[in-house]
This record gives structure tokens, sequence and C-alpha cells, in this order.
């Protein structure tokens, strides 16, 4: 599991699991925010493939947290969330930062891996249910 893929992964997760998590985290290590849950704007850029360039086709409503764990000031911890979603946003950074300091890497990593079967097993039924749309025509010329 990559720190890197936290954010996106942990956002995905089942809420009560990640909101226990961060309780027991809590409770362990003292929790530093630096920067508490807010919302900002970012804008969407969007590939041309005609012109081979990029523009902005709106913006995104993100909460973002940035925290520090226990006594160590290189052990920080960062989250950005889609929509307005404070609680989200800190328990994400919270894990961040325990993930980067190998502080609760273990039940980290487990969540993250039966979130990532979740989203498998979601995106297979998905999957699924477009391929049941699909036509097929039958372009052999009869003769």
């Amino acid at each position: 599991m990559l720190r890197e893929d936290l954010n996106f992964i942990l956002q995905k997760a089942d809420f009560s699991l990640l909101e226990e998590l961060y309780n027991k985290i809590k409770n362990e290590l003292n929790i530093v925010v630096l920067q508490s849950p807010v919302q900002q704007t970012l804008l969407q850029p969007i590939f041309d493939p005609i012109s081979k360039g990029e523009f902005y086709a709106g913006e995104l409503l993100v909460t973002t947290t940035i925290i520090q764990v226990g006594n160590d000031l290189s052990s920080k911890g960062w989250a950005m969330v889609q929509d307005d979603n404070e609680k989200l946003s800190l328990y994400i950074a919270v894990c961040d930062g325990c993930f980067g300091a190998n502080l609760f890497k273990e039940e980290i990593e487990a969540l993250a891996a039966k979130t990532v079967q979740n989203i498998q097993k979601l995106q297979k039924e998905l999957n699924k249910k477009v391929n049941a749309t699909r036509v097929n025509f039958d372009l052999m010329a009869q003769g």
C-alpha cells in the first residue's frame, strides 16, 4: 500500500470503520490540528484531445485538513476530500499522518485493503450491468 493512494481509497471506506479507527488513534496519540478542515474550490482541468491541450471545465468543492500526530514535528498528515465533509477530511488526515510515521500502519492498511476489495466488487457489478446492455450487431452479409 502506498501512502499516496490512501487519500483516494479511504474516501470510499466504510465511514463507521474509519471513525472507529480514528477514535482508537485519538485515544492513544496526541493529535494536533495544524489546519482545521476548510472548504476550498479547485479548478478541474480537462484534456482536450483535439487541441492536445487542457482547459478548466469548472470548479470542485473540496475539504482539506492538515494535522500532526504525536510530538514529532515531521509526522504530519494531510487530506483532501470531495465536497463539504469535515469529519472525513480529519479522519483521513490522521490516518495519513500515522501511516507516514509507521503508527497504526497495519490497521490502516487492513481498512484500505478491505475498501479496495469493496471498490473492485462494486466496479465488477457495474461492469456486469453495463455489459448486459450491450448490443451485438451481426455485420456479416447474408447471401
